[in-house]
């Protein structure tokens, strides 16, 4: 088994648990207890757990008020917050996007609305997990989509925070073998002094990866998600380029933000609305007519 494979099942451990000891790891995986000491190591310095005596604790931390039977807001309602903000966010980070780009965009309510702004913005690579931006842009023939397939995650499947989105080691590897000139990011959470969160463990690793893999990071959220810690550490504020935020973005994190290097953009909320399309589509109509086809990781392509 790879490393990487590995260390994935044990965050899937740690998302269904509390903690984990190296004596029960040891035994899982048939590897020596100084390799998964390796692995738990790592994973501390990803943001995923704490390394204790004998294992490691989870760090899953939600502080997102209850929403029903919800820790953390569904997709559908997390797409209607906020959504003046974001459709102005994703416009002015649509604007950044050249013709030639090949960029990433990772998941969330913010990413699809990106999506839907790029529609106009061609010729482009598009690389994204996301089932919802992928909504959004298949349809567009000078957009070359491509899916990095992987396990497909839903709203509660494997944990909360679900974005329909895959995820897992197969996500992982595949977008491993490429290189983007902008990546765009979205976040749970964000407090200057320690990055950005997100709720979800699988998808926090998935933007780990996004944000390696490209030359200009860009994150893309509005003023909600400022001063907030929820569930997994993704990346300190120093793997940012950009930040694309709203006017309501507390000053003083913008004046700190900025203190660091990074260029804050601040827009106005968007005076009209925009309709999505729904994440996952029971027929994609004129698909075979363009000539479209869709590419996952695997490189296998489906007419």
């Amino acid at each position: 088994m790879l490393a990487e494979e590995r260390r994935s099942k044990i965050q899937e451990m740690l998302a269904r648990q509390s903690s984990v000891t190296i004596a029960d790891l040891v035994e899982t995986f048939g590897t020596s207890e100084m390799t998964i000491r390796r692995d738990l190591d790592e994973l501390e310095a990803r943001g995923v757990c704490q390394r204790i005596y004998g294992g490691a604790l989870s760090l899953r931390i939600h502080q997102y008020p209850t929403v029903g039977n919800h820790t953390y807001p569904p997709y559908a309602l997390r797409e209607q917050c906020c959504a003046p903000e974001k459709i102005a966010i994703a416009r002015r980070a649509a604007a950044l996007v050249r013709p030639g780009d090949i960029i990433v965009i990772d998941s969330g309510t913010t990413a699809a609305y990106l999506a839907h702004a790029l529609r106009n913005v061609s010729p482009i690579t598009v690389i994204s997990n996301s089932i919802s931006v992928l909504a959004q842009l298949y349809d567009v023939t000078s957009v070359s989509l491509i899916s990095p397939g992987g396990t497909l995650s839903l709203e509660g499947s494997l944990g909360p925070g679900g974005d329909m989105s895959f995820v897992g080691p197969v996500t992982a590897a595949a977008l491993r073998g490429f290189r983007a000139d902008k990546a765009f990011i979205g976040t749970s959470g964000l407090s200057v002094a320690d990055g950005i969160s997100n709720v979800g463990l699988f998808q926090a690793e998935i933007k780990r990866i996004m944000i390696e893999i490209a030359e200009e990071v860009i994150l893309i959220t509005d003023y909600s998600k400022f001063g907030r810690v929820s569930g997994f550490i993704v990346s300190g504020m120093e793997s940012f380029h950009k930040i694309i935020t709203d006017v309501r973005a507390p000053a003083d994190d913008v004046e700190r933000l900025r203190a660091m290097g990074i260029e804050v953009i601040l827009v106005e909320p968007a005076q009209e609305t925009v309709s999505l399309r729904p994440a996952l589509l029971t027929t994609v109509p004129n698909l075979a007519e363009s000539g479209r086809s869709w590419v996952d990781g695997s490189g296998q392509s489906a007419p």
